[in-house]
């Protein structure tokens, strides 16, 4: 995922009819999509991770 961000991220720059500003607004909407599905994944395994033992070995 890190790498489709960044081919994206180079084709944003490259388009010229966007402004500055608007460049920084996509990129930062990106970064949010992508961090997002971060959070969401350490999350899940933050609650199966902090559940009590199923077993006296676990």
């Amino acid at each position: 995922r890190v790498d489709v961000l960044k081919d994206e991220l180079q084709r944003l720059e490259s388009m010229t009819h966007l402004t500055k500003e608007e460049k920084e607004y996509l990129i930062k909407e990106k970064q949010d999509v992508l961090f997002k599905s971060f959070i969401t994944v350490l999350e899940a395994v933050s609650q199966i991770t902090r559940s009590p033992a199923e077993t006296p070995r676990e």
